[in-house]
Formats: C-alpha cells, sequence, structure tokens
C-alpha cells in the first residue's frame, strides 16, 4: 500500500511538472508571437518613412502613394458629379459600364499655388482593363486637366495615355511648349495662361475612363515636379494683368515679355483713371476715323461732281 501510494505522488509530481512546463511554453509562443507582431509592425512603418523619405526629394512638390487609402483623392465625372473609387495598396481604383466619362480628382496637396511647377512634369501610372466595347474605338476628351476656377482658366491635354494598352507610366511637361490646350478656345496654351493657371490651381483632373463597354482602371505614382526657377511674381493671382495689357494694347507675347515690369509699376496706376483714359482715348480715335470717313466722303463727292461737270 505505502508502495502505491508514494507511486502515485510521484506520477501526481511528474503531471504537476508537466503542466507547468506546457504552461510556460505556451506563455513563452505568446510573447515570441507578440514580439514578433509588433517588431513587423515597427519595420513596417520604418520602410514606409523610408520609402517616403527617399521617393520624395526636394524637387517633388506633391506626390500621391495610395498605400493604406486613396489620400484625399476622388473621382468625377466630366460635368462634376460624384463618382465611386478608393485607394490602398498603392492604387487608386474604380470603373464603369457604359460611355461614362469621369475622372480622378486629385488632393488638396495638389492644388493651389504650384507655380514652381511652370517647367517641370507631372507623371502618373495608368492601368485599364475593358470587354464589350462592341468594336468602337477609345473615346476622344482630355486626358489631363488643370484649372484655375479663381481665375477662370482651364487647361487640358489630349492624347497622352495610348489606347488599347494594359498599363502605362506617363510624364508631361509644364509648359506652353508640352501640347496644352485652352478648353473653351481649343487654343494652345500660352506661357501667361499656364503660369496663371498653376498659381491657383482648384482641380487636377486624370481621366478614368476611355472605353464605351465595361472597364477597371486603375491609378498610380501621381509625382508633380518643380521646373527651373523663374521670376514669377507678377501672374500670382493679380486681376489686373489682363486689363493692363488690353489697356497698353500688348499682344500675349508682349505682355509676357514685360510682365515684370508691368506688375512692378501696377501698384503706381489708378485704375480708373487708366479706365478712364482708355474710353477717352478710344472715343478719340472713333471721331478720328469718323472725320476721315467724312473728308474721304466729300472729296467722293467732289471728284464725281467734277467729273459729271467736265462731261458736259
Amino acid at each position: 500500500a505505502r508502495l502505491l501510494a508514494g507511486a502515485r505522488e510521484q506520477e501526481r509530481q511528474l503531471l504537476g511538472a508537466v503542466h507547468l512546463r506546457e504552461r510556460l511554453t505556451h506563455r513563452r509562443n505568446i510573447i515570441m508571437t507578440r514580439s514578433a507582431a509588433a517588431l513587423t509592425l515597427l519595420l513596417a512603418v520604418a520602410l514606409v518613412h523610408q520609402g517616403a523619405a527617399q521617393e520624395k526629394d526636394e524637387n517633388t512638390l506633391a506626390k500621391a502613394y495610395f498605400r493604406w487609402s486613396a489620400e484625399g483623392w476622388n473621382a468625377t465625372t466630366k460635368e462634376g458629379d460624384d463618382w465611386p473609387s478608393s485607394g490602398e495598396l498603392g492604387y487608386l481604383k474604380s470603373s464603369d459600364d457604359d460611355d461614362t466619362l469621369w475622372y480622378y480628382t486629385a488632393s488638396p496637396d495638389f492644388l493651389g499655388n504650384k507655380v514652381d511647377s511652370y517647367g517641370g512634369t507631372i507623371s502618373f501610372t495608368l492601368g485599364h482593363s475593358e470587354y464589350n466595347s462592341l468594336g468602337l474605338g477609345a473615346q476622344e476628351d482630355y486626358d489631363l486637366i488643370l484649372e484655375s476656377k479663381t481665375l477662370g482658366i482651364t487647361l487640358g491635354h489630349k492624347h497622352i495615355v495610348p489606347a488599347w494598352v494594359t498599363s502605362s507610366e506617363n510624364v508631361v511637361e509644364l509648359s506652353e511648349e508640352g501640347g496644352w490646350m485652352d478648353t473653351e478656345s481649343g487654343e494652345s496654351a500660352t506661357r501667361l495662361s499656364l503660369l496663371r493657371c498653376l498659381s491657383s490651381l482648384t482641380a487636377v483632373k486624370i481621366r478614368g475612363s476611355f472605353y464605351h463597354g465595361h472597364e477597371y482602371s486603375f491609378l498610380r505614382d501621381v509625382t508633380l515636379i518643380k521646373g527651373v526657377k523663374q521670376d514669377l511674381a507678377w501672374v500670382r493671382n493679380d486681376p489686373h494683368i489682363d486689363e493692363v495689357c488690353q489697356a497698353l494694347k500688348l499682344n500675349t507675347v508682349a505682355c509676357e515679355h514685360y510682365g515684370v515690369h508691368l506688375m512692378k509699376s501696377i501698384q503706381k496706376v489708378n485704375m480708373n483713371k487708366l479706365r478712364s483714359e482708355y474710353a477717352t482715348q478710344m472715343r478719340k480715335r472713333k471721331e478720328f476715323d469718323q472725320k476721315n470717313d467724312d473728308r474721304r466722303r466729300q472729296i467722293e463727292e467732289e471728284m464725281l461732281s467734277d467729273q459729271a461737270a467736265s462731261t458736259q
């Protein structure tokens, strides 16, 4: 009996030791798992910050990563109505089932005074998959739009994204030689209009829909890069530059060339007086032209009268 009781006591102690060892092992595994998860999270955060620091240098005015969200980007139709979109894992995505034209619209980081981007570039990667376009080609419209509602300027650029390509990397120059057009007049954008638009951007739109059928679209790596340093103080949100150029009868090229001097002098100009003098000058010119017309008609009448008298 004593031997049996001793054996049972040894068995109980052995089982207790095994259970204790299992509990300690389980707790150690939990601690190691939590530590590994925390270390992974810290490493991921560090890599994100390191990547952001490496990708956005001193020449980068704005950049969209779309790593965890849409980062303030949205989508709207051509008419300005909201269009559903979402962003994560480096992509901003949307889709449609018909020929609706819609655009990805930039976050506030890309808006405001971005005049330093003149002479620089805006770049982005755009991808597509489509079906059921019924043999119709890509829709013709602006692929990229810069808008300044403050100054009433909207500039567009066509034929950036190649049709029927799964994914394309696109770089567009922000200068008057970059292919930009005034969307209202259809004329090529001048240096002055591009500078003024960039100085007060209210919208940057990248077209996401190109086809007549169903399509899935994604946008990634949108980057706005600085251009060469310019003396551009004279174009920043000034409401009088066009009026001054018109009053001084300067064409666009001359207005751009003498713009710095104009804006340095404009502080000394009484705009009401300038308008009055301009109106007076135009009135005098009309009176002068009217007198010349009257004198010309008088001379013609005298000549006709002399010819009639000579024939008699």
